[in-house]
């Protein structure tokens, strides 16, 4: 009896490798669900980045009878196709990542872009981890003498300029972390792997586009 149960202590090396491929497989359903929750997170930044926007939006018009683009470049004019280069504080053409890497708010000089401080828009955050636009113009019946056409994105949204003040906030997030992210309506890109948010003036839902081919 003694013999018998010394011979029985200790694993045997299948046993050992079953449990490390155990562990193993607990360890990357860990590592993907904690990249979700985090994921969720900064999402939920962007929801409050696009609110924030928006209600600044509504107040500049009770001010002065129109909405105002607030992007990267000092421009009372939309964009006509949501170029990386307008968005703040990343450039969602470039490689960010929006679960790891956040970008600060401010520039070198501890300034935000003019129409951001135009509009009153003061995050609560010191770097956010999303990146975010605003186009807006003015009725398609003033004519082109005031550029009322919207963006590549305002055209998927209403299909023609509206013929009233119209603004849309975008709020892209990249939170798949891969080095390949585009922006939103690119056409030279063959693959986007960003998650883009979009508010507009008349409507108080906001949608979200996953655009991960």
């Amino acid at each position: 009896m003694q013999r018998r149960a010394e011979n029985s202590l200790g694993m045997t090396l299948v046993e050992l490798m079953i449990v490390v491929v155990i562990i193993g497989i607990l360890a990357a359903i860990a590592v993907v669900g904690y990249r979700k929750y985090i994921g969720r997170a900064r999402l939920s930044e962007a929801t409050a980045m696009i609110a924030e926007f928006s209600s600044k939006e509504q107040l500049y018009f009770l001010d002065n009878g129109q909405y105002v683009p607030a992007h990267k470049v000092d421009s009372n004019y939309p964009s006509d196709n949501e170029t990386a280069s307008e968005f703040w504080p990343s450039d969602p053409g470039a490689y960010f990542d929006s679960v790891r890497k956040p970008v600060a708010v401010y520039d070198s000089s501890g300034n935000m872009p003019t129409p951001w401080r135009r509009l009153g828009v003061r995050p609560r955050w010191n770097q956010l981890y999303c990146t975010y636009l605003v186009n807006a113009g003015c009725p398609a019946s003033q004519g082109a003498s005031c550029r009322p056409q919207p963006g590549s994105v305002g055209a998927t949204l209403w299909g023609a300029a509206p013929n009233v003040p119209w603004f849309y906030v975008l709020g892209v997030c990249n939170i798949v972390g891969t080095s390949s992210a585009g922006w939103p309506n690119n056409p030279s890109s063959n693959q986007f792997y960003v998650t883009v948010m979009a508010l507009t003036h008349d409507s108080p839902q906001i949608q979200t586009q996953d655009e991960n081919m």
